[in-house]
């Protein structure tokens, strides 16, 4: 398995995210790997519609991880900009086994 642990486009929209997960998918195909994830946030929506529209399947939703994730690092606000709550973890996947 391969986790994508950070995706940060300083130039959104320009098609920074795509190049880096198709790099990384490409990268971790050569290297063996079947699984291909990882996690955002329940607020994060435009990253969500993002890796969807890339294919991505949401694989879990863990609700209440984010309060884990607080213990470790307070600083994880309560809520967005937008005054949404920051909750739970949503977990994404490319399967490149065929499962």
């Amino acid at each position: 398995e391969c986790e994508a642990v950070v995706v940060i486009a300083i130039r959104p929209r320009q098609g920074v995210g795509r190049f880096l997960l198709q790099s990384l998918h490409r990268t971790a195909e050569a290297e063996g790997c079947r699984r291909l994830w990882l996690i955002t946030t329940n607020n994060n929506l435009g990253a969500i519609s993002f890796y969807r529209a890339m294919g991505w399947t949401q694989a879990a939703t863990h609700y209440g991880a984010v309060r884990e994730a607080r213990r470790l690092k307070p600083e994880i606000p309560e809520l967005d900009e937008h005054g949404t709550p920051i909750e739970d973890e949503v977990e994404f996947e490319v399967r490149m086994d065929g499962r």
